[in-house]
């Protein structure tokens, strides 16, 4: 069970005041956790130390988690689920055109990095440490996202809206980029996350979009028309090159 799904205890007044009180709690809890976690390793941090950060007794953390190994199974939810939630938005959006679904996700995996960079840096150094079972989601999780961009840079591939690069290397090399937001962004330096995001998306999209000239329409006719047109201006370049040169008149 996780943080979030925990019941209220009784006595905290109206069940919704006691909801939003916990959910709160909740969240300063993970936040105060993924510090330590990530400053002194998720090994080393005791569900004491965890405690004395909260400014709680033990037995009152208690009343929000059982264990530090359940606070981290709702860090790696936290961050790489919301990761999947953007995708899986995105795939979902049919009334954009397949490149600007990839643009939606890119720049809100971006935004929600640059918004949980202590999450996300906890959950880069702690990977090698994670218990089994939470290292098995979360290498589900990544697998999960890898596999949703992957899918979308495919299907804009497709319909002809971005170059035929390999759409698996593709979906690691933006995810890199987004990921890598984590360590060095700061707001003061950077400026507003949406602002940031877009100068990154529109370094990502330069690089892979088709241009104006050589988009083509879905399908393998309309490509090999393009390849005709382009076989037609090499023969025609050949033909120029092999003419012989005019007499030097001198």
């Amino acid at each position: 069970m996780t943080v979030e799904e925990r019941p209220a205890a009784q006595g905290d007044g109206a069940p919704a005041r006691g909801q939003a009180r916990r959910r709160i709690v909740s969240n300063e809890l993970l936040e105060c956790s993924a510090r330590l976690f990530a400053r002194q390793g998720f090994a080393n941090t005791s569900f004491q130390d965890i405690a004395d950060a909260m400014g709680i007794s033990r037995p009152a953390l208690y009343h929000y988690v059982s264990n530090k190994e359940e606070l981290l199974t709702a860090l790696v939810r936290d961050v790489l689920e919301r990761v999947v939630e953007i995708l899986e938005d995105a795939k979902a959006r049919t009334d954009l055109a397949e490149d600007a679904r990839i643009e939606l996700a890119l720049r809100g995996i971006v935004i929600n990095n640059a918004g949980n960079t202590t999450r996300f840096r906890l959950l880069d150094r702690s990977e090698p440490d994670l218990p089994a079972e939470i290292a098995e989601l979360h290498r589900q999780a990544r697998r999960r996202v890898l596999a949703l961009l992957t899918g979308l840079i495919e299907d804009a591939i497709a319909a002809g809206k971005l170059r035929p690069l390999p759409a698996r290397t593709v979906a690691l090399g933006m995810l890199g980029m987004a990921n890598w937001v984590a360590w060095w962004y700061r707001l003061e330096a950077d400026g507003a996350p949406e602002n940031m995001a877009d100068v990154l998306v529109d370094m990502a999209m330069t690089g892979i979009r088709r241009a104006d000239d050589r988009t083509v329409a879905p399908g393998p006719w309309p490509a090999l028309q393009l390849l005709k047109e382009d076989l037609a201006h090499l023969e025609s370049a050949m033909r120029t090159a092999e003419q012989p040169s005019p007499p030097d008149p001198a």
